[in-house]
């Protein structure tokens, strides 16, 4: 009777190990493959998924806390932040591809006029400071954007695209 307990306790043993097991892979395929399959989700259904979402609630509220009380441009920091939430993230990685794309929605999603719009897109695609940065948006590979935007506003590369937007 003993032997027949061990040998269950033992079978059970190495079960919880293999579920651990395959709980563990599960997770680290989801971790490596997130961008991939975030993608192929935005790709089938067309429209923004659960993580586009979030990204742009968090673009929105970085626009919104621009907002300075002066009631004139508050309402145009309110029009962009509204802009960015209706534009999907489909369109926003292919403007990461294409500068003429890039300007356009850079002028609807800011209070920058076209030709202005035009100059900022315009440094973005020829500096290759910024490059790192549409690589990680025509991927959509949201972490690593979220590591250049870090690099890019220490750096002082963020600064300089406003300064230009404002000459």
């Amino acid at each position: 009777m003993g032997d027949k307990m061990h040998r269950a306790k033992a079978k059970h043993k190495v079960r919880r190990w293999w579920i651990a097991l395959i709980i563990i892979v599960v997770i680290t395929c989801g971790i490596l493959f997130f961008t991939p399959i975030n993608n192929a989700w935005r790709s089938i259904s067309g429209n923004d998924t659960p993580t586009d979402s979030v990204i742009k609630n968090e673009l929105v509220k970085k626009i919104n806390a621009r907002k300075t009380g002066d009631p004139t441009q508050d309402k145009k920091i309110q029009q962009a932040a509204d802009q960015m939430k209706n534009t999907k993230m489909s369109t926003v990685i292919s403007a990461a591809n294409n500068e003429d794309k890039a300007a356009q929605l850079i002028q609807q999603t800011s209070s920058l006029s076209a030709p202005e719009a035009q100059k900022v897109a315009h440094e973005i695609f020829t500096n290759s400071k910024y490059t790192p940065l549409r690589a990680s948006l025509s991927s959509g590979n949201w972490v690593q954007v979220y590591q250049q935007y870090q690099i890019l506003s220490k750096n002082g590369s963020l600064n300089d695209l406003k300064s230009l937007a404002n000459n």
